[in-house]
């Protein structure tokens, strides 16, 4: 009988669920939105029991077309976004709304933070900058905004915790991926930080407990197990932030393959033996979904999300078409040198600026612009963003031999063409898109003992395809772009338009 896993990625502006059997093939996929809740305060939160309905019900559409019975699917495993935070009572039941990462409203409490403990003793601990897009301000914001519900708080679920502890476990369990993304994450130690508790006042009691990616936590109850229909006692393995579950997907699972992620946040990721860090605390160091290990990467919080807001203004809403990127890629009005920029600081400023009140500038219009132009600048704004990261990466001299792309985006061709030209490397495409779902699938069938390890599991379930070289006249042009796109970032920050945290 043909063994299959299930795979659920819970994103921040969709849902997505599919099986893998052994070899990487996924069957019956399906996408379903799940978007944010914009408040005019500035405010990003998420429905949680939206989250848990659309997670199962489309697990159960899932199941039901792709024409898996139920007794072959051996396990189910789970990628989120990460950083997004849902208070719970006793009964892992939300309290209010999930906070989401993109959410600043902590920016005042992690300030107050810098001056309790140094910038570089917190960046050694954690591997992160002390910023407000991680869960650490949310927490601070409400034992000091709403310290009525702050007690009555059990604890503070990651997604996949909240998920997967409504699916039948016993507690709340936070892998170790998901967690270092907390801002309270010992990334030396793969546990809680006692020292930033202490600071904090936080308790981990407050917490979920802390386990290994690709480890068996439980089982899916009855009740569960109806509404996804799936068996009860189909065993959970835990999971992984959706973007080390990308980087698994992608087969970045050894030095010198870096994944990045176009999705409504773009990601670039890195695998390592060692605990890196930068001595400029301009990436990130956070634990790997392979467990023990690291990953080194850069967070640019708004990548295809900037596609979804100009869309929301110039195409009611819908997505791009094939037809309109063919469109904007032949008309090339807007040529390297001539072009608009496009600071891609929607929701703020991530690696390697981190400036958390950033706002996002466009710059360069005039009349015989049209909308192809300024959607062409906003796929370079980000891919500009993209290429500051990888130049950090090589100035701390990790080793980059690979670009494998993934995510939404990376369907997008006139895009993937762009990037190879921007960064002046080749890229290489995934035969399966869906690369943290992937991900999470090879957590699963590692957590159930199918594969040794997860680099052996890539090997078996990782397919590259397609590839695209930098065109060389291209690639000197963008470089004229990428100087001037930096200098006037330079400047801009200096006259304080960007804002600071």
């Amino acid at each position: 009988m043909k063994t299959y896993v299930a795979s659920i990625d819970s994103g921040t502006s969709a849902i997505k669920t599919a099986l893998f059997d052994m070899e990487g093939n996924i069957k019956g996929l399906v996408i379903k939105k799940c978007p944010c809740i914009f408040h005019k305060n500035g405010f990003i939160e998420q429905d949680p029991r939206g989250i848990l309905g659309g997670v199962f019900s489309s697990l159960k559409k899932t199941v039901e077309m792709s024409g898996v019975r139920p007794i072959q699917v051996a396990a189910i495993s789970f990628s989120s976004q990460r950083a997004t935070v849902i208070p719970v009572d006793r009964n892992g039941v939300n309290i209010g709304n999930a906070i989401s990462w993109q959410d600043m409203r902590g920016a005042k409490e992690i300030k107050k933070l810098k001056k309790t403990i140094d910038d570089s003793r917190y960046y050694q601990i954690t591997g992160l900058p002390d910023n407000p897009v991680f869960t650490l301000g949310k927490i601070l914001w409400f034992k000091k905004d709403s310290p009525g519900t702050y007690k009555k708080i059990w604890k503070f679920a990651l997604v996949n915790d909240y998920i997967s502890r409504s699916a039948g476990l016993d507690d709340l369990y936070a892998d170790w991926s998901n967690a270092s993304l907390t801002g309270m994450f010992d990334i030396s130690g793969f546990s809680w930080s006692e020292e930033i508790l202490k600071l904090t006042g936080i308790s981990r009691d407050k917490l979920p407990l802390l386990v290994s990616p690709g480890k068996k936590t439980g089982a899916l109850n009855a009740a569960l197990a109806r509404k996804c229909g799936l068996l009860p006692g189909t065993p959970l393995i835990s999971g992984g932030g959706d973007q080390q579950c990308a980087g698994l997907g992608a087969g970045a699972v050894e030095p010198g393959v870096a994944e990045i992620t176009l999705g409504t946040a773009a990601v670039t990721l890195l695998y390592s033996d060692k605990r890196a860090v930068d001595p400029g605390r301009r990436i990130m160091c956070a634990a790997h979904a392979v467990p023990g290990k690291w990953e080194v990467e850069g967070l640019q919080n708004s990548a295809a999300g900037s596609l979804a807001w100009i869309s929301r203004i110039v195409n009611n809403g819908k997505d791009f078409n094939k037809k309109f990127f063919s469109k904007m890629e032949k008309e090339k009005r807007n040529i390297p040198g001539k072009t608009i920029l496009f600071y891609p600081f929607l929701s703020g400023s991530s690696a390697p600026n981190w400036i958390s009140g950033a706002s996002a500038v466009l710059l360069g219009l005039g009349h015989a612009h049209d909308k192809h132009d300024i959607v062409r600048s906003i796929m370079e704004g980000v891919t500009l963003e993209t290429r500051e990261i990888l130049d950090v990466f090589g100035s701390l001299g990790i080793p980059l031999e690979e670009l494998r792309i993934t995510g939404g985006g990376s369907t997008i061709e006139s895009w993937m063409r762009m990037q190879a030209n921007i960064f002046n490397k080749k890229l290489t495409g995934l035969e399966c898109h869906q690369a943290s779902l992937l991900g999470a699938g090879m957590l699963a069938a590692y957590g159930i003992g199918a594969f040794k390890d997860l680099k052996a599991a890539a090997r078996k379930m990782v397919r590259v395809s397609g590839t695209y070289l930098p065109d060389a006249e291209k690639a000197v042009n963008y470089n004229r772009v990428y100087e001037k796109y930096k200098k006037i970032q330079k400047t801009l920050r200096a006259a304080g338009v960007f804002g600071e945290l």
